[in-house]
């Protein structure tokens, strides 16, 4: 019994792709057939396209399936055909896809949680590239930028060409070296000017107007705003060592100098700020934008309470402490051996301590954040970094009790993160829900870094946890929530102890109470002459971009205001992974009917009206042999 092969049905477009692909094969390899080969192949491509325009389905059906076997047959692709129609294709590919990626839209995939809880980890989300401007394809510019497009708290775009970022450089497509991308919310634009205060920004424009959109909008009300990565920020010390000691160091804060510490003759640490004209006449390096409305916080267990604050008086009701470390200053600056083994000059800061009894335990176990995480054989990683790397094996914290798994805390409610980034609540049963002292003393100490080097008990001078204190109207917020209230009796007896330790301080060691200084406003309205002595300017031309999520974002806390030209676009959809964050970001809407909007837009649609008028010509044109 002899079984016949049946062919597939070829569709008038099937057709019509037949026609073209033997025609161009035909013109590159008729030299190579005999004068009836190609009578008939002339013959059979003149017949097709007849039916094709005829749209007589079933002729060109069987005309299509003849060409396309004497194709087979006579005109066979060698290897360098294939290769060079497989080249062409890619190419072709590559040159549209850089194209509409750097001018139109773009998907991402999010790669860190600095933009936590707007975007997660393992997000995938399109971004408008026309938002601002039309950018010149990989190049770091614009054919055309509209500033007044820029919108503060909306979600930008930005490459990190020309920037003050290490490791920044990546390749795109496997073959186009290029620069990583960002996303932020933009905060700043030209001529503003900005102040921090109870995890807020206050800011004015260039004419002093405030600001209104940085803290009115339900998105931003949301979120905490930290001024400093750390105090020192970024600090660099003179290129060599004199007898073990660099003798100068430079603080940058915002990628930029602003205070200058030097070892003098005498083995004293003297220092300047070296930041605007204005501002050098500030009376303290804290002053600086509101750094002193903020200090850095861990959670001490009793012992180490003990060791770092001999003379406290303990209370029998302590289940924790919280440490708190602000007021950076350049009165009493000293030698300090600082986390990468430098002996140098350093800034001075003030240390406070409060009990924390269970019952605030639990307050802050309730707003718990952690970075994403996971935990394998009872050993718990940051998600990214590997877990059998010798370097960082001995680092890594234990939770011999929580089941393998990738798992996040957000807002005190713990997820586990299944295929895709899609996250299921925790029963509270889960071990993660622990509140005893021991549990919650490793995730707010190392929820962000999982690195035990950032614990107390490592004592190493500088390495503080993400985690950070402020006063908003006379309470005491951590991780974003009051956990001590105004009235609170633990609160005035430490404002009272505050005092007292300033009282009893000198200039050679000086100490600042952390309490409210207030916001920056006068009779209610914004203090424009307050914040333009203090505020931080957005120099011309630039902007200030900050992660949602201050405690894991490299942002311009680090690398500084970033260039107009690096603005690429913004984040325009969610569309991975479904929930109720599926969907438009929150941020300040962009209007649609601009000038780059409509020229890329219509710049698409006649592109596409040309090739389709193309093809169709192409099609009614007679063959020619």
């Amino acid at each position: 019994m002899v079984t016949q092969k049946i062919s597939a049905y070829y569709t008038l477009k099937k057709c019509k792709r037949v026609l073209h692909q033997v025609y161009r094969l035909y013109r590159r390899k008729s030299s190579h057939l005999e004068t009836a080969q190609k009578e008939k192949i002339q013959s059979l491509l003149t017949s097709l396209q007849r039916a094709v325009l005829q749209k007589e389905a079933p002729l060109a059906n069987t005309l299509a399936h003849q060409l396309d076997d004497l194709a087979h047959k006579w005109m066979p692709k060698t290897l360098w055909d294939r290769t060079r129609d497989f080249v062409a294709a890619i190419a072709f590919a590559l040159a549209v896809a850089i194209v509409i990626r750097s001018m139109w839209f773009e998907p991402y995939t999010i790669p860190t949680g600095s933009m936590r809880p707007t975007f997660k980890e393992g997000d995938f989300i399109i971004a408008s590239k026309t938002d601002y401007g039309i950018n010149i394809p990989l190049n770091t510019s614009h054919f055309y930028f509209d500033p007044s497009l820029v919108k503060r708290g909306s979600v930008v775009i930005l490459t990190s060409e020309n920037m003050d970022v290490a490791d920044a450089d990546t390749v795109y497509f496997y073959l186009f070296p290029g620069k990583k991308q960002f996303i932020k919310r933009l905060i700043g634009k030209p001529g503003d000017t900005l102040y921090f205060y109870g995890g807020e920004i206050y800011g004015i424009d260039s004419s002093g107007n405030e600001l209104k959109e940085l803290r009115e909008p339900q998105w931003m009300q949301k979120l905490e705003h930290i001024p400093f990565i750390k105090f020192e920020g970024q600090a660099k010390t003179s290129s060599q060592a004199a007898q073990g000691v660099f003798p100068s160091t430079i603080i940058y804060q915002m990628n930029e100098p602003v205070a200058k510490l030097e070892k003098n003759a005498f083995g004293l640490v003297k220092g300047e700020m070296i930041a605007e004209p204005h501002k050098q006449a500030l009376k303290q390096f804290s002053d600086l934008w509101g750094l002193k409305n903020y200090a850095m916080a861990r959670l001490l267990k009793p012992a180490e309470a003990k060791e770092l604050f001999p003379h406290m008086a303990e209370d029998p009701h302590a289940v924790l402490y919280l440490e708190l470390i602000h007021h950076p200053s350049l009165e009493g600056a000293s030698l300090l051996r600082d986390e990468y083994g430098r002996t140098r000059p350093g800034l001075h800061v003030s240390r406070s301590i409060l009990p924390l009894s269970q019952e605030k335990i639990d307050l802050i176990a309730s707003h718990l954040l952690t970075g994403r995480f996971i935990v394998q054989n009872g050993i718990a990683h940051r998600l990214g970094l590997p877990l059998n790397h010798p370097n960082y094996l001995p680092y890594l914290p234990r939770m011999p009790d929580v089941p393998n798994g990738t798992y996040e805390i957000q807002d005190g409610k713990a997820y586990e993160v299944l295929w895709g980034g899609i996250t299921k609540e925790l029963p509270s049963s889960h071990p993660l829900y622990r509140k005893d002292a021991e549990r919650i003393y490793l995730l707010y100490n190392l929820g962000i870094e999982f690195d035990t080097s950032f614990l107390p008990s490592a004592k190493i001078a500088g390495r503080l946890p993400s985690r950070y204190a402020y006063f908003r109207d006379h309470q005491l917020y951590l991780l974003g929530a009051p956990i001590f209230q105004k009235e609170d009796p633990e609160l005035i007896l430490f404002l009272k102890k505050e005092y007292q330790k300033q009282s009893m301080s000198t200039s050679v060691h000086p100490y600042f109470p952390f309490d409210d200084a207030g916001a920056p406003l006068k009779e209610g309205k914004i203090d424009t002459q307050f914040l333009k002595k203090y505020g931080l300017t957005i120099p011309d031309k630039m902007y200030l971009v900050l992660g949602d999520n201050h405690a894991m974002s490299a942002d311009s806390r680090q690398f500084g205001f970033v260039p107009q030209d690096n603005l690429r676009g913004g984040a325009s959809l969610i569309f991975w992974p479904p929930g109720p964050r599926w969907g438009r970001p929150p941020q300040t809407i962009a209007p649609h009917a601009t000038i780059p909007n409509m020229t890329v837009w219509g710049l698409a649609l006649l592109a596409s009206l040309a090739a389709y008028v193309y093809h169709q010509r192409k099609l009614n044109r007679p063959l020619s042999f």
